[in-house]
């Protein structure tokens, strides 16, 4: 299955855009010399992006469709005119080497004249003056201060890179017909790629194209490969890498009804329920305060509000903490026990009164579920960190862990938060 957000992304074959068009030379051609016939999700990614109405391209693709070789034959061709520039960006430089080696592949094919080839520089530059780039999303500073004609985002999902595009590389695209293309298989609903997927299909984004293709788009995957492949993973693992289903994410520990289970809460009237909240503290790694409401008659739990901030002092947190104990009249704060020195000090100069969360792991985090399940709990969309935690929050994979635990990322802050709350409050509010 092949789904174009855009009604003009064709699928079938290329089309024509005259002069127009964003790759100016003949990419059938090219294709042709190379002995490749592009598949559908191909085609459609090409189509994409020589429609000069979309400057943007996000392509959810099943694996094993030639995503990275089709948006490299991409980079290769604007590159081919000159004083164009094409930046390659991966999650990290490993990944992006693989791109790399195939532009190299690609100019010793075509036995293209390279004035420099530098490994330290990460550049590659050709005798018409266009140059082509390597970056890492975890070093973008390094790739900045230069105007590009194309950057591609492969493997996006992978970690982060909502800030190293909006905030470091958005503004180097500055040229009027410069554009981006973001390729990876989904790794949830609740990060940039999903968010940057979605805006393909709004009004509002009308610069935006999406595409997403599952395994059926591959002509070289033969059904004997997709029994195997259901036999050998989990069905979440399955439908995220075969299916490129955004609904999944292999290790999710919590499955968050996203559909029906988020309102809008800014103005919830609280009135009767109990109000709490969980902390976690940290310096380098962020620290999450979350807001929850429980209404016992409904039984039901309301996220209300959050704070999520790294390498602030004690006072700048308490201040932040302060505005929401007044706006919600929380009655209880759960906080970390190893965080004994913060809990004295928000006590003794802040006046803010916490109580030791209860922190065992496991059994919170199955009390979360039973209450995820269940369908028991509704949060507020502008709850984006808490959102992203119910989506992201997952189990390490490492073969080696004698038990199972959870994976210690950007999520997993916020996670230990809703956790604290939950599962403190769930075992003793009975006893206030």
């Amino acid at each position: 299955m092949i789904e174009a957000s855009r009604a003009d992304v064709e699928t079938n074959y290329l089309m024509k855009f005259d002069d127009d068009r964003f790759i100016k030379l003949p990419i059938d051609g090219y294709m042709d010399l190379l002995g490749i016939t592009p598949n559908t999700s191909q085609t459609a990614i090409i189509n994409a992006v020589n429609n000069p109405k979309y400057r943007f391209i996000c392509a959810a693709v099943s694996r094993r469709q030639g995503k990275t070789y089709i948006s490299n034959i991409i980079g290769q061709l604007v590159c081919l005119v000159p004083n164009c520039h094409v930046l390659l960006m991966s999650p990290n430089y490993s990944l992006s080497q693989i791109s790399f080696d195939l532009q190299r592949n690609l100019i010793k094919h075509f036995d293209l004249e390279v004035v420099r080839d530098n490994a330290k520089d990460k550049v590659i530059e050709l005798s018409n003056n266009s140059t082509i780039r390597m970056g890492s999303i975890n070093q973008v500073d390094s790739v900045v201060g230069r105007s590009y004609d194309l950057i591609i985002f492969d493997e996006a999902a992978l970690v982060d890179g909502r800030d190293a595009f909006n905030v470091a590389l958005r503004p180097t695209l500055d040229k009027d017909n410069s554009k981006a293309i973001f390729i990876s298989t989904p790794r949830g609903r609740n990060n940039y790629f999903a968010e940057f997927y979605y805006r393909g299909f709004s009004e509002e984004f009308p610069e935006w194209a999406s595409i997403k293709a599952t395994y059926h788009e591959n002509p070289r995957v033969s059904e004997s490969d997709i029994i195997e492949a259901k036999k050998t993973m989990s069905a979440n693992e399955f439908a995220q890498e075969y299916m490129a289903d955004f609904n999944v994410y292999e290790g999710q520990i919590w499955s968050f009804n996203h559909e029906t289970q988020i309102a809008e809460l800014n103005n919830f009237d609280t009135s009767g329920m109990d109000v709490f909240a969980g902390l976690d503290v940290g310096y380098k790694d962020p620290t999450a305060f979350c807001v929850i409401a429980y209404d016992w008659d409904e039984k039901k739990y309301y996220v209300l509000d959050e704070y999520l901030d790294s390498e602030r002092t004690t006072e700048q947190h308490a201040i932040e903490i302060q505005k929401m104990i007044d706006k919600w009249d929380i009655d209880w704060i759960y906080i970390d026990s190893a965080a004994q020195q913060t809990r004295f000090d928000f006590a003794q100069n802040y006046g803010i009164s916490t109580i030791n969360a209860k922190k065992s792991v496991l059994d919170g985090i199955g009390h979360v579920a039973g209450i995820v399940d269940n369908d028991d709990i509704f949060v507020n969309q502008s709850c984006k960190e808490v959102l992203l935690c119910l989506d992201q929050y997952q189990w390490d994979p490492n073969p080696n862990l004698m038990k199972e635990r959870p994976k210690h990322d950007g999520a997993s802050h916020m996670a230990d938060a809703i956790r604290y709350a939950l599962y403190t409050f769930e075992t003793t509010a009975t006893t206030f």
